[in-house]
């Protein structure tokens, strides 16, 4: 039974369906100027952006989905991480609705998984991006190699939702909400709280034994098709658009050298940490915004 969702929306944005790589859409589309494509993280929703887009908005025209098998975008079930939930078609997706738009060419900034889709992007579409900001990640491939004892521990969720399917999912739904708290929490910095209308949304929709599903296969993808392309394209492709790394001081993204690492993948990179945990956006949206906002006026074009 289809469960009932908060609106999803940011004020001074327009719902839209729009086509991706085979399945539709969810996004929120605002604003005038050069396209700016903002990509959300697990487990979260396009409105981890609501605290930073209205600004973005006043520059650029700026568009907010849902990925496939998060949000309001459709969930299709997935084939044990190898193409469905692939970060390669995940890129398509957005390839797909910023065409719908008239949009060829556009800038982009990820944050968690929605980074891992838009450095893809701009690997396989260098003439689509025109600039990018990672949020708080390094590349799949260096994750996976430079594991340790310590980033297992403190990053199980990768091993735990690879698995095969329905362990993960099942034990997720056994109390999804409890799930996605605690997971959030543990993450987020110390003594930050979500606003309430956010929470509300990632709840709404992650309960949703679908989203559940596809995001088991977004990591399912991550420990197969896309560690494998990220180890194909080590040291033979560089992404030709500027990128920036955002990253925070209180998660482990601090300790692996973001700015040597991403200087392996792009040819142009510049970086920022900025304070707290893992959800920037969130923790420390003043800053992330002007550090946006300026990146992409100086480099989108």
């Amino acid at each position: 039974m289809p469960i009932e969702l908060p609106e999803g929306l940011i004020a001074g944005f327009q719902r839209r369906r729009l086509p991706g790589e085979g399945v539709t859409i969810d996004a929120l589309v605002g604003g005038s100027g050069p396209p700016l494509l903002l990509l959300h993280g697990y487990p979260q929703t396009r409105v981890m952006w609501r605290a930073v887009a209205p600004a973005l908005a006043e520059r650029f025209t700026v568009v907010i989905p849902d990925l496939r098998g998060y949000g309001r975008s459709d969930k299709p079930a997935g084939d044990g991480g190898e193409t469905v939930y692939a970060k390669r078609t995940m890129a398509k997706d957005q390839l797909a609705t910023m065409a719908a738009l008239g949009f060829e060419r556009f800038a982009v900034a990820g944050h968690d998984r929605g980074g891992r889709v838009a450095y893809r992007l701009a690997l396989d579409h260098p003439q689509a991006v025109s600039a990018i900001a990672v949020l708080d990640i390094i590349p799949t491939a260096d994750v996976w190699a430079r594991m340790t004892a310590e980033g297992a521990m403190a990053m199980y969720h990768w091993y735990f939702l690879a698995r095969p399917h329905p362990l993960p999912e099942q034990l997720i739904g056994g109390d999804a909400e409890f799930y996605l708290r605690t997971t959030m929490l543990n993450w987020a910095g110390r003594g930050f709280s979500f606003a309430r209308e956010n929470m509300a949304d990632y709840v709404a929709c992650f309960v949703d034994p679908a989203t559940i599903h596809a995001s088991c296969e977004d990591y399912r993808a991550g420990w197969l098709v896309d560690r494998a392309l990220d180890e194909k394209d080590r040291g033979v492709t560089k992404i030709a658009a500027p990128l920036m790394a955002i990253w925070s001081a209180e998660f482990g993204v601090a300790r692996s050298e973001p700015l040597k690492t991403w200087s392996a993948w792009a040819k142009n990179v510049c970086g920022h940490e900025v304070g707290g945990g893992h959800f920037v956006c969130e923790e420390q949206p003043e800053q992330v915004g002007q550090l946006l906002a300026q990146f992409f006026s100086e480099n989108a074009a």
